[in-house]
């Protein structure tokens, strides 16, 4: 099924609602042993260990000791976040966040970890292993194209859906439709798990469609819209939005200047989803960069 562990280009969303694939789950060709990855399965039935995300590191904290280092990050991407931790164990990791400063575009290379304290309580989280700052322009690549590698998920998990089979029968068709070896099991499986797949990956598309909207907001709008809002995005930077803008003396401003209140929370909205400004705490925004 995993022949190698592979780093998996995966949106926050989709991860986070990973859980745990049981050894007993996986393929017959691939025996369960001491020595095999603790993989997760997301409701769409991609199956990983090891994960490559891009994003807005929005949080840093140091949660260690003196004698232990740790570091707890928070990366954001167009469709939510991704909580990351790195310690002694991880060397390069814990020098990078040790310098980087907050905020920052960021790739990171790491394993996907699951604790589950009691039923129904499930944290998902990745232990870094690797971190780079990056730009915004890889940041929109890796967008893209983990947009596109989820959408095709997507296609291929609702042709299942559509086939009304189940189990090995499943698989099978999968198969003998083109679908890799492990997506076909990934999706099999996953289906046996999940009563409402629908539902989710429904949820999954319009994140995906919102965070490609959010990354050209402009695309669609007429020159005059565009104006606005460019007038709103350097207005923003006018009142300090690098350190941080309370947002509802942001938008009084901005509406005293003729800018009406919807377009204002339509700007702020789409750089929240486009990673270019976060929310460092509950009511006020600043921008990345």
């Amino acid at each position: 099924m995993l022949k190698r562990e592979i780093a998996k280009r995966v949106f926050a969303k989709e991860f986070e609602a990973c859980r745990e694939l049981e050894k007993s789950a996986r393929s017959a060709s691939e025996p369960p042993d001491s020595k095999s990855p603790n993989l997760l399965i997301s409701p769409l039935g991609l199956i990983l260990n090891r994960v490559f995300v891009v994003g807005v590191l929005t949080e840093l904290d140091s949660i260690g000791s003196t004698q232990n280092e740790m570091w707890k990050a928070r990366i954001v991407d167009p469709t939510g976040a991704f909580t990351v931790y790195a310690g002694q164990y991880q060397p390069d990791a814990s020098i990078f966040f040790s310098t980087v400063r907050v905020p920052a575009f960021i790739a990171l290379t790491g394993k996907a970890r699951i604790y589950e304290p009691e039923p129904g309580s499930v944290f998902i989280s990745i232990r870094a292993e690797e971190a780079n700052v990056v730009d915004e322009e890889i940041r929109n690549r890796w967008v893209v194209d983990t947009a596109e590698q989820t959408v095709d998920r997507l296609e291929t998990f609702s042709e299942a859906l559509a086939s009304g089979y189940r189990g090995e029968t499943l698989r099978e068709y999968l198969l003998e439709r083109g679908v890799s070896e492990e997506l076909s099991e990934g999706i099999s499986i996953a289906l046996e798990r999940d009563r409402f797949p629908r539902e989710f990956a429904k949820q999954l598309r319009i994140s995906i469609r919102e965070g490609l909207k959010a990354l050209d907001f402009e695309a669609e709008d007429t020159t005059g819209a565009v104006d606005q809002k460019e007038f709103v995005l350097e207005l923003l930077r006018e009142m300090g939005g690098g350190k941080g803008v309370d947002y509802a003396a942001f938008v009084d401003t901005a509406v005293s200047k003729g800018i009406p209140e919807e377009v204002v929370e339509e700007v702020v909205r789409s750089l929240l989803e486009g990673g270019q400004c976060y929310e460092p705490r509950i009511g006020i925004i600043r921008l990345v960069g």
